[in-house]
């Protein structure tokens, strides 16, 4: 049964998918554990096809990856990903990347959510008719965890533009880490590599919205990023993201 629940895809790392210095780009990362989850999702009976007609749709709310090394252009990256045990809000799912030697380059996790299209509210598991079968593997990321509010010193805006978009119709989630990403010079992204990152979706984000960045760096490599735009009584919390950077 386990066997049958790990869903494995490869992918040559070219330079559609890589940053400046020929690393995996982080957001093509986040696209890649995606899109092995909805393949393994499709073959499972689960995907769009079969959610669509019944007015939902799959979103992430949390996510984290622990990443020991980047791929880099000519290594073929081969994601790994099965789902775990439904909670009673969440479907869990577990990834791992891998080189073709086997080397583990990177490992994460993330809570997959049920949303209603024409409501965009969240859907209970027990109340979604939607059974997700799951099986727990050595090695496991804890899940993430919700992200607190802080007071961060740097601020700048950024705009929802139509290539941020996915096919739910709001900001995908991989493109926080490009805003994440386009934070830092590229000197500091040749020196440092993105270690870990954990990410919290709290509202959509829609084309044309402005979302005010607030943002800090510790010099160890620590950062800190939420994302926020006007609301009638108080700022309203798009995302929040925790990210290490480490020397290389």
């Amino acid at each position: 049964m386990e066997n049958e629940l790990i869903y494995e895809r490869s992918q040559l790392i070219n330079t559609s998918v890589a940053d400046r210095w020929g690393r995996l780009r982080p957001s093509s990362m986040l696209a890649m554990l995606q899109e092995a989850a909805g393949e393994q999702c499709h073959l499972l009976g689960l995907g769009g096809d079969y959610l669509a007609p019944k007015g939902l749709f799959w979103a992430i709310i949390r996510q984290s990856v622990q990443i020991n090394r980047l791929p880099v252009i000519g290594e073929t990256l081969t994601v790994q990903t099965w789902p775990g045990e439904t909670t009673k809000v969440a479907y869990p799912r577990y990834y791992v990347g891998r080189n073709e030697r086997r080397e583990e380059l990177f490992r994460g996790v993330a809570l997959w959510l049920l949303m209603d299209m024409e409501t965009r509210a969240m859907v209970l598991p027990g109340k979604g008719g939607v059974l997700v079968p799951g099986i727990h593997l050595e090695g496991e990321l804890p899940m993430p965890r919700s992200i607190a509010p802080a007071n961060l010193p740097q601020h700048i805006q950024r705009q929802v533009r139509y290539t941020q978009l996915d096919t739910n119709g709001h900001m995908s989630n991989t493109k926080y880490l490009d805003w994440m990403e386009d934070l830092l010079p590229a000197q500091f992204h040749k020196e440092r590599q993105l270690a870990s990152v954990q990410i919290s979706y709290l509202a959509e984000a829609l084309e044309g919205q402005k979302i005010d960045l607030q943002w800090g760096i510790s010099p160890d490599g620590l950062l800190a990023l939420e994302g926020s735009r006007p609301a009638e009584n108080d700022a309203d919390r798009i995302f929040a993201l925790k990210a290490l950077y480490r020397k290389l």
